[in-house]
């Protein structure tokens, strides 16, 4: 019988010693994946605050943007109203956005003191692709909508009025641009700026 327990104590032994590796894989592997959870963590900070960044720098786009549409606009007003409208009617429609569409695009073309942008002159659009650090991009599209007001000759003299839900500006695109670790490699965008 005295040969019997001493066999179990050598199992006990064995089971105590595996348990104890369960116990040590698991601790590691917990050490691990709390590590690299760690890391991922301040990989996506590091994303959010570039993100953020180059959508603070697209908003002010906009915002620059909106301002040389509201110049353009200025500008047009007060044209209609001095009568300066070339060999053209004051109160034609025609007149008054080809007018506009030139002062914007004058606009417009300022912007590039401050931004690299293309202007698409029969759209009467402004891209550009705006990025901080070289890390996240931002590519914005902005397009000059008509003229917002509608100009009337009457017998007081030129009357305009704001039309109806007339904004200055759309946007055509708001995409931002992944980059890959490959340098020439260019991932799909999270979101396309399309409104389904």
């Amino acid at each position: 019988m005295k040969r019997f327990f001493d066999d179990e104590c050598g199992a006990t032994s064995v089971l105590i010693v595996f348990m104890m590796l369960v116990f040590v894989i698991l601790g590691a592997y917990s050490i691990t994946s709390a590590h690299a959870n760690y890391e991922f963590s301040g990989r996506a900070l590091e994303w959010k605050e570039a993100y953020y960044n180059c959508n603070a720098l697209a908003e002010e786009f906009l915002r620059d943007t909106d301002n040389a549409l509201a110049a353009a606009e200025k500008e047009t007003a007060e044209a209609v109203l001095q009568g300066d409208t070339g060999s053209m009617a004051a109160n034609s429609t025609q007149s008054v956005n080809e007018l506009y569409k030139r002062n914007v695009l004058k606009e417009l073309s300022q912007l590039s003191d401050k931004y690299t942008v293309e202007i698409d002159e029969e759209r009467t659009a402004v891209s550009s692709l705006l990025s901080i650090d070289g890390g996240s991009q931002i590519k914005v599209c902005i397009a000059a909508l008509p003229f917002r007001y509608s100009i009337e000759r009457t017998d007081s003299g030129i009357r305009g009025a704001l039309k109806e839900n007339g904004n200055r500006c759309a946007i055509l695109e708001w995409r931002q641009i992944q980059r890959l670790n490959d340098d020439n490699a260019v991932q799909d965008p999270l979101w396309n700026g399309v409104i389904d």
